[in-house]
């Protein structure tokens, strides 16, 4: 497939088919990887995407993250009454 350079401005674009953009679920948030062969462009990943899958293994295999990540911390705060 072959397309050219665009002048937008000071910079320059490239148009990209339709087709591909479906195939490759893009949408308006990519990401430019430069490459040793060219330049790689793909989704942009979403914050905190697959933490879940992450977290859901991590219980698999023993790890209780609510208890690691709350280690040393306590609720002295809530304990106490708001005073306004």
């Amino acid at each position: 497939m072959e397309t050219k350079l665009i002048k937008i401005g000071n910079s320059f674009g490239v148009r990209l088919p339709k087709s591909l953009i479906q195939q490759y679920d893009l949408s308006t948030d990519i990401e430019i990887d430069p490459t040793e062969n060219g330049i790689l462009i793909k989704s942009k990943k979403k914050a905190r995407a697959g933490w879940e899958e992450q977290l859901a293994v991590a219980i698999q295999n023993g790890h209780l993250p609510d208890d690691e990540l709350l280690e040393g911390f306590n609720d002295e705060i809530l304990d106490k009454e708001w005073e306004w």
